[in-house]
């Protein structure tokens, strides 16, 4: 049986299918992530090896995401979505241009949030399952000095 690539969940009366990222748009995602929403000054209570702290390997640069680029990262979330509709599954996001794809999503916030978080949680479930977080933590463990290596899994 192959990895899961695709399922379809309903939201506010309406069904969606979320598709599972692209390694590149992944990678960018988790760090955007990591980088733009870890709250700010938690890097400095996350201890990592050697006494540093986690702020020590953030980009010193670190800012609060824009609002441009929080344009682009949603698009690129409901880049993974599309709306099961009786002919087709039309994309949430035209992928010639960044438009909106389907109606009345455009001006429901609440709708448009609730499918973001879909697609993050359907995309990050690999790090949750089938020692997803083990596999990580030992990766980066094997990084001296650089990642934490007292994250409790």
């Amino acid at each position: 049986m192959g990895r899961e690539k695709s399922k379809v969940i309903e939201i506010m009366d309406r069904k969606f299918e979320i598709k599972k990222f692209d390694a590149f748009t992944g990678g960018y995602i988790i760090f955007q992530l990591f980088e733009k929403f870890l709250p700010m000054g938690i890097e400095n209570k996350i201890p990592t090896q050697k006494g540093k702290n986690l702020s020590d390997i953030l980009p010193q640069s670190r800012t609060v995401m824009t609002k441009a680029e929080f344009k682009v990262f949603m698009q690129d979330c409901l880049s993974a979505a599309g709306e099961v509709l009786p002919a087709r599954t039309a994309p949430i996001i035209n992928a010639d241009n960044g438009s909106w794809g389907v109606e009345n999503i455009q001006d429901n916030t609440m709708l448009a949030i609730l499918l973001c978080i879909n697609v993050l949680t359907y995309n990050m479930s690999d790090f949750f399952v089938a020692d997803g977080l083990k596999e990580l933590k030992k990766a980066l463990s094997s990084l001296p000095g650089i990642f934490p290596v007292n994250i409790k899994i």
